[in-house]
């Protein structure tokens, strides 16, 4: 199948291939000497990982593998991360005074080539878009599209309209439609970010083309304000009647699991669903012990408790400054002598693997 040219006529290879030490990013100078400190704190548990991360994501996983180290392996992160800080890694690198940048490249790179030395993995292969029909490669997707919407499944052109919404002219009575229609394959009410949250895994594939299909068409949600002049969003799904008029949003909730919990994202009623459906108690918004640093005023809440004590919290991960939420709630929960498990969109499609020893 001949591949479709990215939108300038070009194609940006963002792939990381086992036979090419370059892989898909400029490595700003990684050296021998970081690849040797990087290898003295790796693990076995970072090989495991990054196979799992090779079986779903193929040659673009070192983009992803930042993120799962963090939540997957914290202690392993923590000293990648260790090394960042004390710029024993990366002392060529531009940002070498944010180790939360130098984390993510010593993340990739290091794994990346720790890889290489032990396993290789297939080259992408040409695949066909289920929305628009487009052949293309996974390592044409950005590393945002992948991180964002899941393993290699629809084309770059789509992903970037999924996430920018339809810029043509639209009707108020239009605007009301097309997010009608993402509510409906959401099964709930899209949040104001409904554009730049990550697509559930663990739905089927038609449902999961149906929801990025129909945030194509849909207006961002600036517009659809603007076209109904409402004033804020819940006002807008007050008038579109996602939600009842006497609705309040005090935890900014917009669906209701199986068991009356709310939650604010389709991917907290997937989560809270599976604790129902294994019988597992759970209690929803534990506060957080007071912290001089990372919970100052005791407002900190996680999103559920386990009966055993143990913390729950769903990280969708869209700011550039998940390295340091993350850690942030690790270290209170270190300081607490609290166990937490930190869940991402890439763990709803094995959640049992997570949650299996609370479960029946």
């Amino acid at each position: 199948m001949p591949v479709a040219a990215d939108n300038r006529g070009r194609n940006r290879d963002w792939s990381f291939r086992s036979t090419d030490p370059e892989g898909g990013f400029n490595p700003y100078g990684w050296s021998r000497g970081d690849q040797a400190r990087f290898d003295g704190v790796w693990t076995d548990a970072g090989d495991d990982l990054v196979d799992d991360l090779i079986e779903d994501y193929g040659v673009m996983w070192p983009w992803m593998c930042p993120r799962r180290l963090l939540t997957r392996e914290p202690t392993l992160a923590e000293e990648v991360y260790e090394l960042a800080r004390r710029r024993l890694i990366g002392q060529g690198h531009t940002y070498a005074d944010r180790p939360d940048v130098v984390y993510e490249h010593a993340a990739m790179y290091g794994s990346f080539h720790a890889a290489r030395a032990r396993r290789s993995w297939p080259d992408a292969r040409p695949q066909k878009c289920p929305l628009c029909a487009t052949v293309f490669t996974a390592g044409q997707l950005n590393p945002w599209m992948v991180r964002q919407f899941g393993p290699a499944r629809w084309c770059k052109q789509c992903c970037v309209e999924a996430r920018n919404g339809s810029s043509g002219p639209v009707t108020a009575d239009e605007a009301q439609q097309r997010l009608t229609t993402l509510s409906t394959h959401f099964a709930a009410a899209p949040p104001q970010d409904f554009a730049q949250r990550p697509v559930p895994l663990d739905l089927p594939d038609g449902q999961r083309d149906a929801i990025v299909g129909a945030m194509r068409t849909c207006p961002p949600a600036a517009t659809v304000r603007g076209l109904l002049e409402a004033g804020s969003w819940v006002e807008v799904l007050r008038r579109t009647g996602l939600v009842p008029e006497a609705w309040r949003p005090a935890r900014g909730t917009y669906c209701v699991a199986a068991d009356g919990h709310p939650c604010r994202s389709l991917a907290e009623r997937a989560i809270d669903d599976w604790l129902t459906r294994h019988d597992v108690e759970h209690r929803i918004e534990p506060a957080w012990p007071r912290h001089p640093e990372h919970n100052p005023h005791g407002r900190r809440r996680a999103d559920w408790e386990l009966p055993d004590g143990t913390y729950v919290e769903y990280a969708g991960l869209t700011s550039d400054e998940y390295v340091t939420k993350i850690r942030a709630k690790q270290q209170l929960a270190h300081e607490a002598g609290i166990r937490l498990i930190v869940i991402t969109p890439p763990d709803l499609a094995n959640l049992s693997e997570l949650l299996e020893p609370w479960g029946r």
